[in-house]
């Protein structure tokens, strides 16, 4: 087996399914539409105000994220610079949420936010080495009409190219999960794909509920999965996928003390499609390439377990089987030369 080092994870190339476009605005650009929008900053220098201890703190930065936000420019702007940057963490693709429901009680209505996130992509895939397409999330203390509206809304954008599927966001506990059984039937007849943020501070009852009854075919976190045996050897085999976001569930959500007390390499042991995600990259200053990184130094993974990562991304991605195929070829490309280049030994098989 390879070591792997922090500069050759760095450089391998990822694939991205589980990112927050809000989360992953810069604090310098907040601070500047802040300013333009004439919305209170709360600290002096932008470097501060992702600062934060505790999930309450965390989403009461992000409020301010949103007030700031009222353009379609706005949100092109965000957008835009998440791939951005994105693509300089070594992201070749990327699936990325975007939760309307948040500006939208501000008075922000969707087709704005839609027309900016639209446009910031687009820019995105004609300027930068990556595809990219969005998942509107819809926030689930809000109810199921809302959840409904968001469906209504994400089915009539005709362009699967570009509006991929639907998901869920926000805080389990309290909810009921099967309310929400409407919204995703009507996705689902519209093509949409579906998946939901589930087993992250709910119990594993949350991730059941979203696979036998929602019709959801991707789990965002899942970390609690392993509470049920069944239900794992049930995703297990029908491989459907887990976003898992380590560092968030850490310094976000505090699930776990630390990485190595995460349930990812267990479950990827059980059989279970496990993705690396980085979550909400600008407010944690901490990337996919980070993450990786991470992963690799908690669970004294070879660099061969993170190119396995690295293709599972690809596996468990909504991209059409001719893009995952041309994707998986150029990343076993990109392998082969960065273990050259690095002076690693080549690939087995």
């Amino acid at each position: 087996m390879t070591a792997a080092t922090d500069a050759h994870l760095r450089r391998l190339p990822k694939v991205e399914l589980h990112c927050h476009v809000e989360g992953a605005a810069r604090a310098s650009t907040i601070k500047e539409l802040a300013d333009k929008n004439g919305v209170t900053f709360p600290v002096d220098d932008p470097a501060d105000l992702y600062r934060f201890s505790s999930l309450n703190q965390f989403l009461s930065i992000y409020d301010v994220v949103c007030a700031s936000l009222q353009t379609a420019d706005d949100f092109r702007r965000i957008t835009y610079e998440a791939l951005e940057d994105g693509a300089a963490a070594g992201v070749r693709y990327r699936e990325m949420f975007f939760s309307p429901g948040f500006v939208i009680r501000l008075g922000v209505p969707v087709e704005t936010v839609w027309d900016g996130v639209r446009a910031g992509l687009l820019d995105a895939r004609a300027d930068l080495d990556l595809n990219a397409r969005m998942v509107l999330d819809f926030d689930k203390p809000t109810g199921p009409a809302h959840a409904l509206e968001m469906a209504e809304f994400a089915a009539s954008v005709g362009d699967r190219d570009v509006l991929v599927g639907m998901g869920a966001d926000s805080v389990e506990r309290g909810v009921d999960h099967l309310a929400f059984k409407t919204a995703f039937e009507h996705a689902g007849r519209q093509g949409l794909r579906r998946t939901i943020h589930a087993g992250e501070d709910g119990p594993v009852d949350n991730i059941a509920v979203a696979v036998r009854e929602l019709g959801c075919e991707r789990i965002d976190h899942g970390t609690c999965l392993l509470d049920d045996a069944a239900l794992t050897a049930e995703l297990a085999e029908r491989q459907i996928p887990l976003t898992v976001c380590p560092t968030s569930n850490v310094t976000i959500a505090h699930i776990v003390p630390d990485i190595a007390s995460h349930p990812f390499a267990r479950q990827r042991a059980a059989g279970v499609l496990v993705t690396v995600n980085s979550d909400d990259p600008g407010m944690m200053a901490f990337d996919i390439a980070d993450e990786y990184v991470a992963v690799a130094r908690a669970y004294g993974y070879s660099l061969e377990d993170m190119e396995a990562i690295s293709l599972a991304g690809i596996d468990a991605s909504w991209a059409p089987a001719d893009e995952k195929a041309a994707l998986r070829t150029r990343f076993l490309s990109e392998f082969d030369g960065l273990r050259a280049e690095l002076g690693c030994a080549p690939r087995a098989g």
